[in-house]
């Protein structure tokens, strides 16, 4: 049985380690809850998806928007799903902190961990 531990939450969502009842992390996968969505990512993807994020704030540079079709979609590509997230600006800044604090908590985890800290 696969145990869900939660990581970090906001108002747009929430992440959780994915662990096995009897054992340790598995793969270190982490699921990020969003609204009715759940998407099981590594470290990597995540940092990926920060970096989507992060290029959805510069817009569009073709010169038939000139800017104006801000924040529309962005894709969260998984080996097994395409995700299409509809933005807004709040969604957007909801995003960027849900990752960064899965982030931040995952390195202060594994420092605690490396330094046998409980």
């Amino acid at each position: 049985m696969y145990i869900l531990d939660p990581l970090y939450c906001n108002s747009t969502g929430t992440a959780y380690t994915v662990k096995k009842n009897n054992e340790e992390e598995v793969k270190q996968k982490i699921q990020l809850q969003i609204g009715d969505i759940a998407v099981l990512m590594n470290s990597k993807e995540i940092k990926t998806f920060l970096t989507v994020i992060r290029s959805a704030r510069k817009g569009c540079e073709c010169e038939n928007c000139d800017n104006k079709n801000f924040y529309k979609t962005i894709k969260c590509n998984t080996p097994k799903a395409e995700i299409n997230f509809k933005l807004t600006p709040e969604i957007l800044d909801g995003l960027e902190e849900l990752v960064l604090g899965v982030l931040f908590h995952e390195e202060y985890n594994d420092i605690l961990g490396s330094n046998q800290i409980s």
